[in-house]
């Protein structure tokens, strides 16, 4: 079967989507960015885990890996990388014939308009020939050995993707002029681009992800009582007139209310770094169009409102560049060529789905 794959390999989560050419719909994922040693007799296998054996090594990958994931460094050529991106291709081969799968990944945009960094990038994470992944998804399945080969192999620049959103698409012509800022779980990638074309010079990549984010709210809340990152991490996660900290009865509500004015103040001052980023490298930031996709532009939308007049958050912005890069891969398909719809699966769709695949396991 021939299939098409997008993975954008992140510090904290490998987001993964594939086209379904059949019922013109997308079906994307999520797994946690992390690896570490892993053994197929494992029967407490966490949630949203699996076990892999990739190149005849065993590996845990996803949120039950131990250790703390990915080093925090901006080389995407990391075995880490590897070792999630073939896991989640291999999650949705199929294991009844050897498909021939055409994969997409992304490359940050420095790194990528560099072409030996991008053809070293490729030939190491998304290796030639037959490659045999034995893969198990949780306690109660069984480990499936999956064989599959690469057809096609390309890399994106990352924050691209914002560029082949719904909401984004029909704003791109050959002069117009668009700032993307990426912010992901460690970096800030602002991206200039006019037309399609990446304005190299006048991008930049900084540390002003959200683990940094995390970790200076999480020293600012400390001076009230504790606060681990863990603790700020949940509290992003509320609405944001919801944020402050965790009332269990232990705090007065002067401390509540001084945490709220705390986390407001911290994540505007984060905006604002974001916003000095962008006229460091010249951006004409009062009449070019700002688009914001990563999970960290979602935590801090309305600080980000605040600090850029025209800027646009967009929707499901974790997924932005994964359905980006497969958009921008099946248009080069010839088989497809052509923009796909980015819509998901319906439920009932599912259901049936699922019906079809359970009977044809009866069969086979």
């Amino acid at each position: 079967m021939v299939r098409y794959i997008a993975v954008d390999s992140g510090k904290f989560a490998t987001k993964f989507a594939e086209y379904d050419i059949k019922k013109k719909c997308v079906h994307k994922y999520s797994i946690r960015t992390r690896v570490s040693d892993g053994d197929f007799r494992d029967d407490a296998i966490e949630k949203a885990t699996v076990v892999a054996e990739i190149d005849g090594k065993t590996y845990k990958v996803g949120n039950g890996a131990r250790g703390a994931g990915v080093n925090l460094d901006t080389d995407k050529k990391s075995e880490d990388h590897k070792i999630s991106i073939l896991t989640a291709i291999a999650m949705l081969a199929s294991s009844k014939e050897k498909d021939e799968i055409y994969v997409a990944v992304g490359l940050p945009a420095r790194e990528w308009a560099n072409v030996s960094k991008r053809m070293d990038f490729k030939e190491y994470i998304l290796p030639d020939g037959d490659i045999t992944i034995t893969i198990k998804k949780n306690n109660k399945s069984e480990a499936v050995t999956k064989t599959f080969v690469i057809k096609g192999k390309y890399v994106f620049p990352e924050s691209i993707g914002a560029l082949f959103m719904d909401e984004t698409i029909g704003m791109i012509s050959s002069s117009s002029i668009i700032g993307v800022l990426d912010i992901g779980n460690l970096d800030l990638n602002a991206t200039l681009w006019q037309g399609k074309e990446l304005l190299l010079d006048m991008s930049a990549t900084e540390e002003l992800g959200g683990s940094i984010l995390i970790q200076s709210l999480a020293q600012e809340l400390s001076t009230i009582t504790a606060c681990d990152e863990l603790v700020v991490a949940n509290i992003l996660k509320q609405a944001p007139g919801d944020r402050c900290l965790p009332d269990t009865g232990t705090l007065k509500e002067e401390q509540l209310e001084e945490s709220r004015k705390i986390i407001k103040r911290v994540l505007k001052t984060h905006a604002d770094r974001v916003k000095k980023c962008c006229r460091s490298r010249q951006w004409s930031l009062d009449v070019i169009p700002i688009i914001a996709i990563g999970g960290t532009s979602k935590d801090i939308a309305d600080e980000l409102k605040e600090s850029f007049t025209n800027i646009m958050v967009l929707e499901d912005s974790q997924y932005c560049n994964v359905l980006g890069y497969l958009r921008m891969l099946c248009a080069r398909i010839p088989e497809i060529g052509k923009i796909i719809p980015i819509k998901e699966i319906k439920e009932e769709d599912k259901e049936s789905e699922e019906k079809d695949v359970n009977k044809a396991e009866d069969v086979a």
